[in-house]
């Protein structure tokens, strides 16, 4: 009996092997199709795939796309070493379906999963083979999108995207490429959709999208580039409104407003002065000042264009804090940084609420001290007085900014600017503390510079951008350059690092980039990258060569 035992512990512990032998990394392999693989004809409620090992399910209701797609998602389950499944729905006559499970299914042992299984058949007498293939990127920043919809119709109506499911669809991948299988012969509509409540419809607001200008002929394997956006929202309303402090309510919405109409209920105003509005500069969010406004709650109905959008009543909290964090008080920020400060940037302080009146330069400069190297540069001193090529102070009031003159800032030198107590009054009649700025200049060697040879093949309206390898703007960049024709640039005082150029294909003349709109046929503007990266070095010029042939 002894050694029965052992014998029985021994040949467990050899099938597990603990200790040595290759790891599993080979997925299940289909052994047996019932109905059979592209199968004709089909008539049958389930399908049976027997593998080679035992398995199981991994999120097959996100990985398992069917299409054309069925109206009610099929039961998939596993029976050891069988994948089986329920088939609720009718299936249309003659038409060839693809059941792709993605990576769904897997080994029980090691995790090892199949990619991309297949199961195809046709209800019809022939297995359709034709395929779109192609890539869906960001209409702006041109990256690829994953997991969008890329949707082929054979009815051509603007509305049936929103109102059909698609005859065939595919999933784009991790690097935006779709490929469309078991598509039949004719013509197509092609809409993309990043579908925000899986049911394959654009039915809300919050949905990007993607469209071709005209239908495609599938008489052969296709293969196109789509380009996703997110539309204007067609309804205007107020997102979220909200008091900020006392004196100050944001009120943002889901769009820009056209023409902004506020209404107060609860109070009658003495004058057109009762409030201030500031917008934002994409003109969707409103922060609303109220320099003489005492009571607790205000109710307004907001208009914008002439239609009334929302009746809103938002509590004002108290002057008073009661010992709690800030008081109510007149703020600033600065784009002064803990490092150095760039040669040909202008200091620029924001004030937290709008000034009473403005800052004229007059009054500013009685009020400015700016030291050098711990020398006076300017101090108490006229306008006049100032030498050409000044670098402004830019004192902003929220609403119009206001600017003083100031020294012509030097290289690897330190400065000290200085505004006295008292000397600056906001809306609520507060005034500021003594302001004191210190920093210092970086040297001249730090920086690069740059001169683009733009070639246009074609006269066009574009403007043009100089950003970092994240994606921003430098201070001493050039925002929205405007460009006709072949053209030579330059650009100074560039701090190292990697670059390149963004070109925007300004068709409708404003000053920034425009989306798409889907029912007036309408794609969004052209965005076009510099084809790599530019490395600005320091103490380094750099010429490069950009033709667009467009």
């Amino acid at each position: 009996m002894y050694v029965f035992i052992v014998s029985v512990l021994f040949s467990c512990a050899q099938i597990v092997n603990p200790g040595g032998g290759a790891v599993d990394r080979t997925p299940p392999k289909a052994l047996k199709y019932s109905p059979d693989s592209a199968a004709l004809n089909f008539r049958s409620k389930q399908i049976h795939i027997l593998f080679n090992e035992y398995i199981q399910l991994k999120d097959v209701s996100n990985q398992l796309i069917i299409s054309p797609p069925l109206k009610h998602q099929p039961e998939v389950k596993v029976k050891n070493k069988e994948l089986v499944v329920d088939l609720e729905d009718t299936l249309a006559a003659n038409t060839t379906y693809a059941f792709n499970f993605g990576s769904s299914i897997a080994d029980i042992t090691e995790g090892n999963a199949i990619d991309n299984f297949q199961y195809v058949f046709s209800t019809g007498p022939f297995i359709d083979s034709l395929a779109l293939t192609g890539t869906v990127k960001d209409a702006f920043t041109l990256g690829p999108e994953k997991g969008v919809l890329v949707m082929l119709y054979s009815t051509f109506d603007d509305s049936v995207p929103l109102k059909k499911l698609p005859n065939y669809f595919a999933k784009t991948k991790e690097d935006g490429s779709f490929r469309v299988n078991n598509i039949r012969s004719g013509k197509y509509k092609v809409f993309a959709l990043k579908d925000a409540n899986a049911n394959y419809l654009y039915d809300t607001q919050e949905e990007s999208i993607a469209f071709l200008d005209t239908l495609i002929s599938m008489n052969k394997n296709t293969s196109v580039n789509l380009f996703l956006f997110k539309e204007v929202p067609k309804k205007q309303f107020v997102k979220r409104a909200a008091a900020i402090e006392f004196g100050h309510i944001q009120i943002i919405f889901n769009k820009p407003v056209v023409d902004m109409q506020l209404t107060p209920l609860n109070f009658i105003p003495k004058n057109a002065d009762w409030k201030i509005e500031e917008y934002s500069k994409t003109k969707d969010t409103l922060n609303l000042w109220l320099p003489g406004f005492e009571r607790d709650s205000i109710r307004l109905i907001v208009s914008d264009d002439r239609k009334v959008l929302d009746t809103l009543e938002i509590a004002i909290p108290p002057k008073a804090n009661k010992g709690r964090g800030k008081g109510f008080g007149l703020g600033y920020t600065t784009n002064i940084g803990a490092g150095s400060f760039d040669v040909g940037r202008a200091v620029q302080i924001h004030f937290n609420h709008p000034l009473s009146n403005g800052i004229d330069q007059t009054s500013l400069l009685s009020a400015l001290t700016i030291l050098e190297d711990s020398l006076p540069v300017i101090e108490n001193k006229s306008i006049a007085a100032l030498p050409s090529g000044f670098v402004p102070i830019c004192i902003f009031r929220r609403l119009n900014a206001t600017e003083a003159l100031c020294s012509h800032w030097k290289e690897n030198t330190n400065y000290t600017i200085q505004i006295m107590k008292n000397s600056i009054v906001d809306i609520f009649g507060l005034k500021n503390d003594t302001i004191k700025l210190s920093f210092k200049t970086t040297e001249l060697k730090y920086y690069g510079s740059l001169k683009l040879n733009l070639k246009l093949t074609s006269p066009n309206n574009f403007l043009l951008w100089l950003i970092d390898d994240k994606g921003n703007i430098g201070s001493v960049i050039p925002e929205g350059y405007p460009i006709k024709e072949s053209d030579i640039l330059n650009f100074e005082l560039l701090r190292p690092g990697n670059y390149r150029f963004r070109l925007i294909a300004n068709t409708n003349g404003n000053e920034g980039w425009d989306t798409g709109d889907y029912f007036k046929h309408q794609q969004p503007e052209k965005v076009i990258y510099y084809p790599g990266t530019i490395t600005i070095r320091s103490n380094w010029d750099l010429e490069q060569v950009w033709e667009i042939k467009e």
